[in-house]
Protein backbone atom coordinates (compact mmCIF):
# COMPACT_ATOMS: atom_id res chain seq x y z
CA UNK A 1 0.00 0.00 0.00
CA UNK A 2 1.43 3.57 -1.09
CA UNK A 3 1.87 6.27 1.01
CA UNK A 4 -1.01 8.14 -1.17
CA UNK A 5 -3.34 4.92 -0.62
CA UNK A 6 -2.57 5.47 3.06
CA UNK A 7 -3.49 8.62 3.56
CA UNK A 8 -6.45 11.50 2.48
CA UNK A 9 -5.59 13.58 -0.62
CA UNK A 10 -6.54 16.39 1.49
CA UNK A 11 -5.70 16.64 5.14
CA UNK A 12 -2.96 13.69 5.17
CA UNK A 13 -5.97 11.22 7.84
CA UNK A 14 -5.39 7.71 6.89
CA UNK A 15 -8.26 6.79 4.40
CA UNK A 16 -11.63 5.18 6.12
CA UNK A 17 -11.12 2.00 4.27
CA UNK A 18 -7.61 1.39 6.09
CA UNK A 19 -9.07 2.04 9.50
CA UNK A 20 -11.99 -0.25 9.27
CA UNK A 21 -9.27 -2.72 7.49
CA UNK A 22 -6.88 -2.11 10.40
CA UNK A 23 -10.00 -2.23 12.85
CA UNK A 24 -10.76 -5.52 11.74
CA UNK A 25 -7.25 -7.23 11.38
CA UNK A 26 -7.10 -5.82 15.03
CA UNK A 27 -10.41 -7.11 16.32
CA UNK A 28 -9.39 -10.84 14.57
CA UNK A 29 -12.53 -10.33 11.88
CA UNK A 30 -11.47 -11.73 8.47
CA UNK A 31 -14.30 -12.70 5.73
CA UNK A 32 -17.73 -12.12 7.56
CA UNK A 33 -17.61 -14.62 10.47
CA UNK A 34 -20.82 -16.39 11.29
CA UNK A 35 -21.06 -13.76 15.07
CA UNK A 36 -19.20 -10.58 14.66
CA UNK A 37 -17.44 -8.26 17.82
CA UNK A 38 -20.42 -6.81 18.61
CA UNK A 39 -22.11 -10.04 19.37
CA UNK A 40 -19.07 -11.38 21.11
CA UNK A 41 -18.96 -8.15 23.57
CA UNK A 42 -22.77 -8.52 23.93
CA UNK A 43 -22.04 -12.06 25.29
CA UNK A 44 -18.92 -11.36 27.07
CA UNK A 45 -20.67 -8.31 28.79
CA UNK A 46 -23.84 -10.57 30.31
CA UNK A 47 -21.59 -13.15 31.69
CA UNK A 48 -19.46 -10.64 33.55
CA UNK A 49 -23.26 -9.11 34.79
CA UNK A 50 -24.75 -12.66 35.59
CA UNK A 51 -21.43 -13.86 37.40
CA UNK A 52 -21.99 -10.28 39.54
CA UNK A 53 -23.19 -11.26 42.93
CA UNK A 54 -26.99 -9.67 43.27
CA UNK A 55 -26.11 -7.02 45.80
CA UNK A 56 -23.42 -5.83 43.52
CA UNK A 57 -25.49 -5.94 39.80
CA UNK A 58 -28.68 -4.64 41.38
CA UNK A 59 -29.32 -0.86 40.49
CA UNK A 60 -31.43 0.82 43.16
CA UNK A 61 -33.74 3.59 43.62
CA UNK A 62 -32.36 6.21 45.95
CA UNK A 63 -34.42 7.70 48.14
CA UNK A 64 -36.83 10.41 47.23
CA UNK A 65 -36.13 9.47 43.20
CA UNK A 66 -39.00 7.99 41.00
CA UNK A 67 -38.18 5.14 38.83
CA UNK A 68 -38.47 7.82 35.93
CA UNK A 69 -36.11 10.21 37.82
CA UNK A 70 -33.24 7.19 38.04
CA UNK A 71 -33.44 6.42 34.71
CA UNK A 72 -32.97 9.61 33.58
CA UNK A 73 -29.92 10.42 35.98
CA UNK A 74 -28.52 7.12 34.46
CA UNK A 75 -29.14 8.27 30.86
CA UNK A 76 -27.70 11.21 31.96
CA UNK A 77 -24.58 9.81 33.40
CA UNK A 78 -23.72 7.41 30.45
CA UNK A 79 -24.32 10.20 27.42
CA UNK A 80 -21.80 12.02 29.09
CA UNK A 81 -19.15 9.01 29.48
CA UNK A 82 -19.89 8.41 25.62
CA UNK A 83 -19.43 12.48 25.17
CA UNK A 84 -15.27 11.68 26.15
CA UNK A 85 -14.81 8.71 25.05
CA UNK A 86 -15.62 10.21 21.88
CA UNK A 87 -13.87 13.70 22.56
CA UNK A 88 -10.92 11.39 23.44
CA UNK A 89 -10.78 9.14 20.19
CA UNK A 90 -11.16 12.01 18.40
CA UNK A 91 -8.07 13.81 19.98
CA UNK A 92 -5.88 11.19 19.45
CA UNK A 93 -6.88 10.79 16.35
CA UNK A 94 -6.11 14.61 15.15
CA UNK A 95 -2.41 13.89 16.88
CA UNK A 96 -1.88 10.98 14.44
CA UNK A 97 -3.46 12.84 11.57
CA UNK A 98 -1.06 15.77 12.46
CA UNK A 99 1.97 13.62 13.17
CA UNK A 100 1.81 11.89 9.81
CA UNK A 101 1.33 15.15 7.46
CA UNK A 102 4.13 16.72 9.81
CA UNK A 103 6.31 13.85 8.35
CA UNK A 104 4.81 13.87 5.54
CA UNK A 105 3.50 10.34 5.33
CA UNK A 106 6.88 8.60 7.02
CA UNK A 107 4.69 8.03 10.00
CA UNK A 108 1.73 6.42 8.84
CA UNK A 109 2.99 3.40 9.70
CA UNK A 110 2.46 4.79 13.27
CA UNK A 111 -0.54 6.86 12.80
CA UNK A 112 -2.55 4.43 11.06
CA UNK A 113 -2.59 1.46 14.15
CA UNK A 114 -2.74 4.51 16.67
CA UNK A 115 -5.67 6.27 15.03
CA UNK A 116 -7.23 2.76 15.01
CA UNK A 117 -6.58 1.43 18.34
CA UNK A 118 -8.14 5.26 19.38
CA UNK A 119 -11.35 4.45 17.52
CA UNK A 120 -11.52 1.33 18.13
CA UNK A 121 -11.42 1.53 21.74
CA UNK A 122 -13.88 4.28 21.66
CA UNK A 123 -16.57 2.05 19.76
CA UNK A 124 -15.99 -0.66 22.43
CA UNK A 125 -16.04 1.08 25.23
CA UNK A 126 -19.19 3.18 23.89
CA UNK A 127 -20.47 -0.26 23.53
CA UNK A 128 -20.16 -1.17 26.85
CA UNK A 129 -21.66 1.79 28.41
CA UNK A 130 -24.50 0.74 25.98
CA UNK A 131 -24.72 -2.52 27.33
CA UNK A 132 -24.91 -1.17 30.87
CA UNK A 133 -26.99 1.52 30.75
CA UNK A 134 -30.02 -1.31 29.56
CA UNK A 135 -29.01 -3.49 32.08
CA UNK A 136 -29.12 -1.08 34.67
CA UNK A 137 -32.42 0.60 32.86
CA UNK A 138 -33.61 -3.15 33.35
CA UNK A 139 -32.83 -3.92 36.92
CA UNK A 140 -34.62 -0.26 38.07
CA UNK A 141 -37.57 -1.02 36.42
CA UNK A 142 -38.03 -4.70 37.58
CA UNK A 143 -37.51 -6.40 34.16
CA UNK A 144 -36.43 -9.83 34.11
CA UNK A 145 -34.04 -11.22 30.98
CA UNK A 146 -31.62 -14.20 30.28
CA UNK A 147 -28.27 -12.88 30.34
CA UNK A 148 -27.40 -16.00 28.26
CA UNK A 149 -29.72 -14.80 25.43
CA UNK A 150 -29.52 -11.47 24.56
CA UNK A 151 -31.82 -11.42 21.54
CA UNK A 152 -33.96 -9.27 22.58
CA UNK A 153 -31.32 -6.67 23.52
CA UNK A 154 -30.23 -7.13 20.10
CA UNK A 155 -33.35 -6.96 18.37
CA UNK A 156 -34.02 -3.43 20.09
CA UNK A 157 -30.98 -2.32 19.50
CA UNK A 158 -31.30 -3.14 15.42
CA UNK A 159 -34.15 -1.02 15.84
CA UNK A 160 -32.29 1.76 17.24
CA UNK A 161 -29.32 1.72 14.95
CA UNK A 162 -31.68 0.87 11.82
CA UNK A 163 -29.66 -1.93 10.28
CA UNK A 164 -31.49 -4.81 8.86
CA UNK A 165 -35.17 -3.76 9.33
CA UNK A 166 -34.28 0.28 8.37
CA UNK A 167 -36.13 -0.01 5.36
CA UNK A 168 -39.02 -1.52 7.41
CA UNK A 169 -39.20 0.89 10.17
CA UNK A 170 -39.45 4.12 7.64
CA UNK A 171 -43.21 5.16 7.98
CA UNK A 172 -42.48 8.07 5.76
CA UNK A 173 -42.03 5.91 3.22
CA UNK A 174 -45.12 4.23 3.45
CA UNK A 175 -47.95 4.12 1.34
CA UNK A 176 -51.34 5.05 2.48
CA UNK A 177 -53.52 2.49 3.27
CA UNK A 178 -50.61 -0.03 4.17
CA UNK A 179 -49.06 0.80 7.74
CA UNK A 180 -50.92 -2.53 8.97
CA UNK A 181 -48.75 -4.59 6.19
CA UNK A 182 -45.75 -2.56 7.03
CA UNK A 183 -46.40 -3.44 10.72
CA UNK A 184 -46.69 -6.85 10.16
CA UNK A 185 -43.82 -7.03 8.09
CA UNK A 186 -41.47 -5.42 10.52
CA UNK A 187 -42.90 -7.37 13.26
CA UNK A 188 -42.36 -10.81 10.95
CA UNK A 189 -38.59 -9.46 10.58
CA UNK A 190 -37.49 -8.45 13.90
CA UNK A 191 -38.64 -11.80 15.37
CA UNK A 192 -36.73 -13.93 12.79
CA UNK A 193 -33.55 -11.95 13.54
CA UNK A 194 -30.83 -14.31 13.95
CA UNK A 195 -28.48 -13.55 16.42
CA UNK A 196 -25.22 -13.51 15.40
CA UNK A 197 -26.51 -12.16 11.92
CA UNK A 198 -27.68 -8.81 14.15
CA UNK A 199 -25.27 -8.40 16.24
CA UNK A 200 -22.97 -8.39 12.91
CA UNK A 201 -24.88 -5.85 11.11
CA UNK A 202 -24.47 -3.61 14.47
CA UNK A 203 -21.10 -3.98 15.02
CA UNK A 204 -20.56 -3.17 11.52
CA UNK A 205 -22.70 -0.18 11.35
CA UNK A 206 -21.41 0.98 15.06
CA UNK A 207 -17.57 0.41 13.44
CA UNK A 208 -18.49 2.71 9.83
CA UNK A 209 -19.72 5.34 11.71
CA UNK A 210 -17.11 5.50 14.41
CA UNK A 211 -14.10 5.80 11.55
CA UNK A 212 -16.61 8.32 9.29
CA UNK A 213 -17.03 11.19 12.57
CA UNK A 214 -13.19 10.64 13.69
CA UNK A 215 -11.84 11.02 10.47
CA UNK A 216 -11.38 14.75 10.12
CA UNK A 217 -8.27 16.32 11.71
CA UNK A 218 -9.98 18.76 14.57
CA UNK A 219 -13.62 18.85 13.69
CA UNK A 220 -13.78 15.14 14.82
CA UNK A 221 -13.12 15.66 18.17
CA UNK A 222 -16.51 17.67 18.53
CA UNK A 223 -18.55 15.60 15.90
CA UNK A 224 -17.12 12.21 17.76
CA UNK A 225 -18.21 13.85 21.59
CA UNK A 226 -21.53 14.96 20.67
CA UNK A 227 -22.36 12.36 18.42
CA UNK A 228 -22.23 9.98 21.10
CA UNK A 229 -23.84 12.08 23.69
CA UNK A 230 -27.10 11.98 21.49
CA UNK A 231 -26.84 8.48 20.24
CA UNK A 232 -26.78 7.31 23.96
CA UNK A 233 -29.23 9.53 24.90
CA UNK A 234 -31.15 8.21 22.08
CA UNK A 235 -30.72 4.65 22.65
CA UNK A 236 -31.15 5.24 26.78
CA UNK A 237 -34.41 6.60 26.27
CA UNK A 238 -35.53 4.35 23.94
CA UNK A 239 -34.76 1.29 26.32
CA UNK A 240 -35.86 3.02 28.89
CA UNK A 241 -39.05 3.12 26.94
CA UNK A 242 -39.16 -0.33 26.06
CA UNK A 243 -38.63 -1.26 30.01
CA UNK A 244 -41.36 0.09 30.97
CA UNK A 245 -43.41 -1.37 27.78
CA UNK A 246 -41.61 -4.80 29.29
CA UNK A 247 -42.65 -4.26 32.67
CA UNK A 248 -46.40 -2.72 32.36
CA UNK A 249 -47.22 -4.99 30.07
CA UNK A 250 -45.65 -8.27 31.72
CA UNK A 251 -47.40 -7.39 35.00
CA UNK A 252 -50.60 -7.06 32.99
CA UNK A 253 -50.41 -10.10 30.79
CA UNK A 254 -49.42 -12.44 33.86
CA UNK A 255 -52.75 -11.44 35.36
CA UNK A 256 -54.45 -11.73 32.15
CA UNK A 257 -52.77 -15.17 31.79
CA UNK A 258 -53.97 -16.74 34.81
CA UNK A 259 -57.72 -15.02 34.44
CA UNK A 260 -57.64 -15.59 30.72
CA UNK A 261 -55.23 -18.12 29.43
CA UNK A 262 -57.31 -19.45 26.60
CA UNK A 263 -57.89 -16.17 25.27
CA UNK A 264 -54.72 -14.99 24.83
CA UNK A 265 -54.49 -14.43 21.21
CA UNK A 266 -57.37 -11.92 21.12
CA UNK A 267 -55.39 -9.96 23.95
CA UNK A 268 -52.05 -9.85 21.77
CA UNK A 269 -54.29 -9.01 18.58
CA UNK A 270 -56.09 -6.52 20.95
CA UNK A 271 -53.05 -5.17 22.08
CA UNK A 272 -51.62 -4.86 18.47
CA UNK A 273 -54.25 -2.35 17.30
CA UNK A 274 -53.74 -0.09 20.43
CA UNK A 275 -49.82 -0.10 19.37
CA UNK A 276 -50.84 0.61 15.65
CA UNK A 277 -53.67 3.31 16.13
CA UNK A 278 -51.55 5.86 15.67
CA UNK A 279 -50.18 4.71 11.99
CA UNK A 280 -46.45 3.40 13.07
CA UNK A 281 -45.15 0.87 15.42
CA UNK A 282 -42.28 2.82 17.61
CA UNK A 283 -38.88 0.63 18.51
CA UNK A 284 -40.34 -0.76 22.09
CA UNK A 285 -43.69 -1.67 21.10
CA UNK A 286 -42.36 -3.38 18.17
CA UNK A 287 -39.81 -6.02 20.61
CA UNK A 288 -43.04 -5.99 23.19
CA UNK A 289 -45.19 -7.47 20.45
CA UNK A 290 -42.67 -10.22 19.21
CA UNK A 291 -42.35 -10.68 22.99
CA UNK A 292 -45.81 -11.18 23.28
CA UNK A 293 -46.19 -13.74 20.03
CA UNK A 294 -43.77 -15.89 21.72
CA UNK A 295 -45.09 -16.45 24.53
CA UNK A 296 -48.03 -18.35 22.50
CA UNK A 297 -47.90 -21.49 21.26
CA UNK A 298 -46.02 -21.24 17.92
CA UNK A 299 -48.90 -22.28 15.69
CA UNK A 300 -51.23 -20.06 17.53
CA UNK A 301 -49.08 -17.30 17.23
CA UNK A 302 -48.29 -18.03 13.66
CA UNK A 303 -51.87 -17.47 13.03
CA UNK A 304 -52.54 -14.30 15.40
CA UNK A 305 -49.87 -12.53 13.47
CA UNK A 306 -51.62 -13.30 10.30
CA UNK A 307 -55.12 -11.68 11.65
CA UNK A 308 -52.51 -7.94 12.18
CA UNK A 309 -54.75 -6.17 10.21
CA UNK A 310 -55.91 -2.24 9.95
CA UNK A 311 -59.73 -2.80 10.78
CA UNK A 312 -60.52 -4.09 14.71
CA UNK A 313 -63.64 -4.45 13.86
CA UNK A 314 -63.77 -8.45 13.41
CA UNK A 315 -61.79 -8.90 16.36
CA UNK A 316 -64.35 -6.51 18.96
CA UNK A 317 -67.07 -8.93 17.94
CA UNK A 318 -64.82 -12.26 18.43
CA UNK A 319 -63.65 -10.66 22.17
CA UNK A 320 -67.56 -11.35 23.01
CA UNK A 321 -66.58 -14.91 23.40
CA UNK A 322 -63.87 -13.74 26.69
CA UNK A 323 -65.74 -15.55 29.93
CA UNK A 324 -67.67 -13.06 32.16
CA UNK A 325 -64.81 -13.56 34.83
CA UNK A 326 -61.96 -12.90 32.76
CA UNK A 327 -63.28 -9.63 30.94
CA UNK A 328 -62.07 -7.41 33.55
CA UNK A 329 -58.48 -8.46 33.63
CA UNK A 330 -58.76 -8.62 29.30
CA UNK A 331 -59.41 -4.97 29.07
CA UNK A 332 -57.44 -3.99 32.08
CA UNK A 333 -54.34 -5.54 29.62
CA UNK A 334 -55.94 -3.45 27.19
CA UNK A 335 -56.25 -0.09 29.17
CA UNK A 336 -52.31 -0.73 30.10
CA UNK A 337 -51.43 -1.05 26.40
CA UNK A 338 -52.93 1.97 25.99
CA UNK A 339 -51.57 3.89 28.85
CA UNK A 340 -47.94 3.06 28.91
CA UNK A 341 -47.22 5.75 26.45
CA UNK A 342 -48.09 8.17 28.97
CA UNK A 343 -50.55 9.73 25.87
CA UNK A 344 -54.02 7.86 24.80
CA UNK A 345 -54.87 9.04 21.64
CA UNK A 346 -58.31 10.03 20.10
CA UNK A 347 -58.11 6.17 18.20
CA UNK A 348 -57.28 4.77 21.15
CA UNK A 349 -60.20 6.00 22.97
CA UNK A 350 -61.74 4.88 19.98
CA UNK A 351 -60.37 0.87 20.02
CA UNK A 352 -60.73 1.40 23.94
CA UNK A 353 -64.43 2.28 24.11
CA UNK A 354 -65.60 -0.61 21.32
CA UNK A 355 -63.76 -3.50 23.00
CA UNK A 356 -65.17 -2.10 26.69
CA UNK A 357 -68.54 -2.17 24.82
CA UNK A 358 -68.14 -5.77 23.23
CA UNK A 359 -67.51 -7.01 26.62
CA UNK A 360 -69.62 -5.40 28.47
CA UNK A 361 -68.12 -3.35 30.15
CA UNK A 362 -67.88 0.70 31.09
CA UNK A 363 -65.49 3.02 29.14
CA UNK A 364 -63.58 4.71 32.22
CA UNK A 365 -61.33 7.91 31.16
CA UNK A 366 -61.13 8.73 34.73
CA UNK A 367 -59.14 5.52 34.87
CA UNK A 368 -56.99 6.17 32.01
CA UNK A 369 -56.21 9.29 33.04
CA UNK A 370 -54.94 8.04 36.71
CA UNK A 371 -53.09 5.53 35.13
CA UNK A 372 -50.91 7.72 32.37
CA UNK A 373 -50.30 10.11 35.53
CA UNK A 374 -49.05 7.40 37.31
CA UNK A 375 -46.67 6.05 34.34
CA UNK A 376 -45.52 9.70 34.03
CA UNK A 377 -44.97 10.41 37.54
CA UNK A 378 -43.54 7.25 39.09
CA UNK A 379 -42.74 5.19 35.54
CA UNK A 380 -44.35 2.10 36.56
CA UNK A 381 -48.10 1.27 37.79
CA UNK A 382 -48.41 0.07 41.51
CA UNK A 383 -49.40 -3.70 41.37
CA UNK A 384 -53.27 -4.24 42.01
Amino acid sequence: MTGAAATSATNGAPAPSVLVEELRQRAGVREAPPAGWFTKLVAFYLRRYKDRDEAKRRTRVKPGQTVSDAARSRIRRASVKSAISGAAAGTLSTAATLITAETEGLAGLVAIPVAALGIGGEMMYRSLVHFDLTVQLADLFGVQFDPSDPADILRLYSLVFKTSTEDDGDDEKKPDGDASSMGKDLIHKVKHLETAEVGEEIGNKVLGESVVRNIVPFVGIVTSAVTNFVVTQRLGHTVRRYMRYQRAIDDAFDRAAKECSAHLDLLVEGIWFIFTADGHLAPEETVTLVKLLEKLDPVVGHATLARFVEDELDWADRIEQVPEDMKDAFLRALEVAACVDKEVTLPERKILRRAAHHLGREFDLARLTAMVKEFDEEGVLAKR
